[in-house]
This record gives structure tokens, sequence and C-alpha cells, in this order.
């Protein structure tokens, strides 16, 4: 019995604006990509500051620290379709949203109390030590909600983080959009 639904933030709750600055730096600087990669991999684990990483990466593409958080913030948009699906699935499941992310990073995102509204449970990697695909970033998010990890969908936009979700034995969604991801629940709870 599915007793939770975990969802991502980057790809799902809101669009990806670094992803889309990573692919195209690949296109024009495969080495600055890689190297952006290793610094959001850096802040997403907690072994660098978000003001640091975002000084690096504005470094790494010749802008300013304003302007990479400009960038960022007009590229980045809320899919609140979902949100309003998630207000809903709350009546009947545990909701969590875990990410690859600084605290502070979704503290700028969302207002005070905004996601206690959507979510039982928010794990950020930096705060809890885990970073996806680790195995304990998932068993956190079960152990914290109570539930085993079989009773648990993960929906995140990355086939690697939905593959590793399963390796714990959580059911999984990659996220496309909100027909497919709200059909694919409906079978993993039904069961078909």
């Amino acid at each position: 019995m599915i007793r939770a639904l975990i969802f991502d933030c980057f790809g799902v709750l809101i669009t990806d604006a670094l992803q889309q600055i990573r692919s195209e730096l690949m296109r024009e600087d495969p080495e600055a990509a890689r190297e952006v990669s290793d610094i959001v991999a850096a802040n997403n684990r907690g072994l660098m500051e978000p003001a640091e990483s975002s000084r690096q990466i504005a470094a790494l593409m010749g802008i300013t620290i304003g302007d990479l958080r400009d960038r960022i913030g007009r590229g980045e948009e809320r899919n609140e379709a979902l949100f309003a699906q998630i207000s809903l699935y709350r009546a009947s499941y545990k909701t969590a949203l875990l990410s690859n992310i600084a605290g502070s990073s979704l503290t700028r995102r969302f207002p005070a109390g905004e996601l206690e509204k959507y979510f039982d449970l928010v794990a950020a990697s930096a705060e809890i030590g885990h970073a996806k695909p680790d195995r304990e970033a998932y068993l956190y998010v079960s152990d914290r909600l109570g539930v085993l990890p079989e009773e648990c969908i993960f929906i995140d936009d990355k086939a690697s983080f939905c593959a590793a979700a399963e390796a714990v034995g959580m059911h999984s969604i990659v996220y496309e959009d909100l027909a497919s991801c709200m059909a694919s629940i409906d079978r993993i709870v039904s069961g078909n």
C-alpha cells in the first residue's frame, strides 16, 4: 500500500534554470560545464556555501553574481498545477520534498511557511548530509515519514535518481508532465 509521495524540486516543482545553464555551457565550453556540475554537487552535499558556489559559477560564466541570480530567477517557473495537486494528495498520503539543494536556497524560492502547507517533510541534501542518488537520502525521507521505502512513490525528472529510489525499494516516476505523473501515481496506487 502506498502511504507517501516524495517530490523533487527542480525539474518537477520548479523548472531547472541551472540545468539549462549547464546545457548551454556544455555546447560552448564542456570543461566549464563539468566544473559547474562539480560546484553544484559540492553545494548540494553541504561542502560549499551557496554564496561561494554562485561566485564560482558566475566567474566561470564571466558574469556577475547578480546577473547569475537574475538569469536563474527568470528561468525558474513554478508548477502551480502540481502544487495544487499535492494539496489534494495530502488528504490521503504523507508528502515530502527531497531536493539536492541547500536549505537557504529553498528559503530564497519559497516564502516562510509555504512548503509546510504542501509537505510533511522538507529534506534539503546539504542539511541532511546525503544527496540523490545516495541511498541514504531516500532512506532518510522514508524513515522521517515513518513509512517503509516500498510504501513510497518518488517523483523526479532524472531517471538516474528514480533508479536509485527503486534500488532501495521505492516506486518511482520520471516526471515529464502533470497528466502522465498523475496517471502513473494512480496506476501504482491501484496496483496495475
